[in-house]
C-alpha cells in the first residue's frame, strides 16, 4: 500500500513538474517577444506540441536522473542537486533541437529566459509540493509503520532519526527485543511491546510496513532466523550491518565472482575541483568585499554606537590539515563575553548586543570572513571552522573535516540540523567532502542567500 502512495507521489510530481516546464516555455517567449533585444525577429508563438514536447523532454530527464527519488538521508541536497543537473541537460537538449529542427526555433535569449523561469517554477512547486507531502507526514498519512528488532543503544539513535526526520516517512511503532521488557532506558521515545516470537502478531496487530533489524553484533544464525520469520509473513525487512559505526560515505563495495567485498575509503579532494573552487573563492569574496563595502562600513559603525568595544571580532579556529588562522566577524557580544565558549543558542543569551542579535539573526556577521576567503584560510562552502578545544575532543571520524578548507557556508547551515552543535552533524560534512563540485557549490550558495534571506539561519 505505501509503495502504491509512494507512486501516486512520485506521478503526481511528474504532472506538476510537467506543468511548471511547459509554464516557463510559453512564458519565456511572451518575455523574447517583448524585449527589444529581440531585434527584427518575427517568429510565431510555439504550438501546444512544441510546448509539449518540451515538457515531455524535460519530465523525461528529471526521470532519467533519478530526481523522483525518495532517499532516507539527513542530507537531502542530491535531489535538488540533480534537479538542476536535469534542468541544465534540457536545456542542452533544447538548444540541440533548435539547431537540427527546422521548425523549433528558440533564441539565445529565451534560452536564458527559459533557464531562469524553469529554475523558478521548477523549485517552488517542488518546494511547495514538499511542504504539502511533510504535512501529512507528519500527521501519519502515508507513512511505512516500522518495528525496530534491539532496544540497545543502535536500535535507540535508529527510533530517534526516523523520529526526527518525518520526511523520510517512517514512523517507529515500538522495539521489539528478546532480553529487555517493558519501557526502555530513559530519553528512549519508543517502548518495548513484544519479542522476536511475537513478530508476526504484532505485524497485524499494529499494521507493520518494515521491520528494522539493529543488532549488528548479532551472529549470522540470529539474524538469519528473523530474517526467515520475515519472509514466512511477507514482512519487508532492513537490517543494520555491523559496519554501522563507520560513515557509509567511506565504504566502498566490489564484487568478485558474485561476492561483496567492502573496503574503507578515504574521503577524498579532486585537485581539479580544488583549483576551480580556489578560483570561484576568489573571485566571489573579492566582488562580495568590493560591492558591499559601504554596507561593511555601515554596520562597523552601528555596532560601535550600539555597544563598547571593537566592530570586528577575531578569534583563532583550526583550519585545513589543523592550522590555527584567526577568522574575523563582527562583533555580536559584549567585549567581556568569554571568546572561547560554546556559541549561544537562544537569542535572549545574555552576551549577546541588541545589534549583534540582528547581525546572527541575518547572518550579516559573517561578512568578514571573505577577508579570510581571500587570504585563503578559508573557502566560501565547506564544514564549518571550530575552536581548539572542540576538534581536540573529535573522533577519527570527525577529523575528516580538517581534510578540507573550513567555509562561511556549507550543507549544516542550510539543513534543518542548525539546533545542534556543529560537531554533531558529521554527516552533511561528510557527504559535501565527498561529493564536493563547483554546481554544488554553487546550489548551497543559492540556498544560503535564501535561508538569509528569510532570516532562518541566524545562529
Amino acid at each position: 500500500m505505501t509503495r502504491h502512495r509512494n507512486s501516486l507521489s512520485n506521478l503526481f510530481q511528474a504532472v506538476l513538474d510537467f506543468l511548471a516546464v511547459m509554464g516557463a516555455f510559453e512564458l519565456s517567449f511572451m518575455l523574447w517577444a517583448l524585449s527589444p533585444f529581440r531585434a527584427n525577429l518575427q517568429p510565431a508563438p510555439p504550438s501546444i506540441w512544441t510546448t509539449l514536447f518540451v515538457g515531455l523532454t524535460f519530465v523525461t530527464i528529471f526521470f532519467s536522473l533519478d530526481t523522483y527519488t525518495k532517499n532516507a538521508e539527513v542530507v537531502d541536497i542530491r535531489v535538488q542537486l540533480s534537479i538542476v543537473k536535469a534542468i541544465l541537460v534540457g536545456c542542452m537538449v533544447l538548444i540541440l533541437a533548435s539547431f537540427f529542427v527546422r521548425s523549433f526555433f528558440l533564441s539565445r535569449l529565451q534560452t536564458v529566459y527559459f533557464l531562469i523561469l524553469a529554475f523558478i517554477l521548477v523549485l517552488a512547486e517542488r518546494f511547495i509540493f514538499y511542504r504539502i507531502n511533510l504535512f501529512y507526514l507528519k500527521a501519519g498519512v502515508g507513512v511505512r509503520r516500522v518495528l525496530i528488532y534491539g532496544a540497545g543503544a543502535v536500535g535507540t539513535r535508529l527510533a530517534k532519526g526516523l523520529l526526527k526526520y518525518p520526511k523520510w516517512g517512517y514512523l517507529p511503532v515500538g522495539f521489539i527485543d528478546d532480553f529487555q521488557n517493558g519501557d526502555v532506558k530513559v530519553g528512549n521515545p519508543i517502548s518495548i511491546i513484544g519479542h522476536s516470537s511475537d513478530l508476526a502478531d504484532l505485524a497485524v496487530q499494529y499494521g507493520i510496513d518494515e521491520l528494522l533489524i539493529a543488532i549488528p553484533s548479532a551472529g549470522n544464525d540470529r539474524i538469519q532466523w528473523i530474517m526467515d520469520q520475515c519472509a514466512a509473513i511477507g514482512l519487508r525487512f532492513r537490517y543494520v550491518p555491523n559496519l554501522y559505526d563507520i560513515a557509509i560515505q567511506k565504504v566502498r563495495t566490489d564484487v568478485i565472482d558474485g561476492i561483496p567485498v567492502f573496503s574503507i575509503g578515504h574521503l577524498h579532494y579532486r585537485p581539479l575541483n580544488a583549483f576551480i573552487k580556489r578560483v570561484m573563492d576568489m573571485a566571489l569574496s573579492g566582488l562580495v568585499l568590493l560591492l558591499l563595502l559601504p554596507l561593511i562600513l555601515l554596520i562597523s559603525l552601528i555596532i560601535k554606537l550600539d555597544s563598547k568595544g571593537p566592530a570586528f571580532f577575531k578569534q583563532e579556529r583550526v583550519g585545513k590539515a589543523g592550522m590555527r588562522f584567526r577568522m574575523v566577524k563582527f562583533r555580536t557580544m559584549f567585549v567581556d563575553a568569554p571568546a572561547y565558549e560554546v556559541h549561544p543558542q537562544d537569542r535572549r543569551d545574555p552576551r549577546i548586543t541588541r545589534a549583534g542579535w540582528l547581525l546572527r539573526r541575518t547572518s550579516l556577521d559573517e561578512l568578514p570572513q571573505f577577508w579570510n576567503v581571500l587570504k585563503g584560510d578559508m573557502s566560501i562552502v565547506g564544514p564549518r571552522p571550530e575552536m581548539e578545544f572542540i576538534v581536540n575532543e573529535y573522533d577519527e571520524l570527525q577529523r575528516e573535516r580538517l581534510n578540507v578548507k573550513p567555509g562561511i557556508t556549507g550543507l549544516w547551515q542550510i539543513s534543518a540540523d542548525r539546533a545542534l552543535p556543529i560537531h554533531e552533524n558529521i554527516d552533511h560534512d561528510l557527504f559535501y567532502i565527498q561529493n564536493q563540485s563547483p554546481l554544488l557549490d554553487i546550489v548551497i550558495i543559492f540556498k544560503t542567500i535564501w535561508v538569509a534571506m528569510f532570516g532562518i539561519g541566524g545562529k
